[in-house]
């Protein structure tokens, strides 16, 4: 049946839903590759939350990309935030990149007790949205997760360049302020 209206449908799911989700790929076809299929997944889901940015807030005239930087942020947080997602805090992180960060954020299950970061389909959906909004693409790299263990999940966002360096440098087991420094 054809949908009247231009608002993009919504399906709400038990928060659970992407934990089991995320673990039932993982059984399939394996972390990585499950990894991957969230975060594409997630990117996809962009396309449609982007227009929603300019609803976010009560200056919807102005499009995303062209609000000042406090007022983006908040749209950014009230997007998620009224749907159930959590509540995203934006943080400056030199040289050039942001972080995001929630500690209640839903894609993570503090009883998973991952070994790594594990909201992929969250890295998808920022890295399409503030793609969108930045007129270029933006990598995101999750470097904690409440999936196991750290207190809140916490989103790095900017160049591919430096976001490789970055996580290069915490595979060989750095700390994320000294792989920042190493960018400065």
């Amino acid at each position: 049946m054809p949908r009247s209206g231009s608002r993009t449908p919504e399906l709400a799911l038990p928060v659970g839903s992407l934990s089991a989700l995320r673990s039932a790929l993982e059984a399939q076809v394996g972390g990585d590759a499950a990894a991957q299929a969230l975060r594409q997944a997630g990117y996809a889901a962009g396309d449609a939350l982007f227009p929603l940015l300019a609803s976010a807030s009560e200056d919807a005239a102005a499009p995303a990309a062209e609000l000042p930087e406090q007022l983006f942020w908040r749209r950014v947080g009230d997007l998620f935030a009224a749907r159930g997602g959590g509540r995203l805090e934006f943080s400056a992180v030199p040289p050039a990149l942001g972080a995001l960060e929630a500690a209640d954020w839903v894609e993570a299950d503090a009883t998973d007790g991952t070994l790594r970061p594990s909201c992929h389909f969250t890295t998808g959906v920022l890295a399409n949205l503030l793609g969108h909004a930045a007129g270029e693409e933006i990598g995101v790299l999750e470097v904690e997760c409440r999936s196991r263990g750290d207190l809140a999940c916490r989103f790095v966002f900017g160049g591919r360049d430096a976001l490789a360096a970055i996580y290069e440098a915490l595979a060989r087991g750095q700390e994320l302020d000294q792989a920042l420094a190493q960018l400065a």
